[in-house]
C-alpha cells in the first residue's frame, strides 16, 4: 500500500520538523512534532482545510521514525 501525497507531506513535514528541532534535545523534538502535528489538524478544525486524526498520526510517525533515524546515524557520522 503507498502512502497518499497528503500523508506523505505530512510525514515529511514531521521528519523536518524533528530533526531541525533536534539538536535543542529529544524531548523538544518530540514536543515540536507533536505540537505541529495537534495545531494543524486544529487549524484544519477551524474551518481552514479538513482535519482528519491519520494526518495527525503521519506528522509525528514521519517524526519518530527522523528521530530515530538521526540516533543510529549522527553517531557513526560523529
Amino acid at each position: 500500500m503507498m502512502l497518499s501525497l497528503d500523508k506523505s507531506a505530512h510525514a515529511l513535514a514531521g521528519a523536518a520538523i524533528a530533526a531541525s528541532v533536534l539538536p535543542f534535545g529529544l524531548i523538544a523534538a518530540m514536543v515540536a512534532v507533536g505540537v505541529a502535528a495537534v495545531g494543524k489538524e486544529v487549524w484544519d478544525l477551524r474551518g481552514n482545510g479538513t482535519p482528519e486524526h491519520a494526518d495527525a498520526l503521519a506528522t509525528v510517525v514521519g517524526g519518530a521514525l527522523m528521530i530515530n533515524w538521526l540516533h543510529i546515524v549522527a553517531p557513526v557520522l560523529g
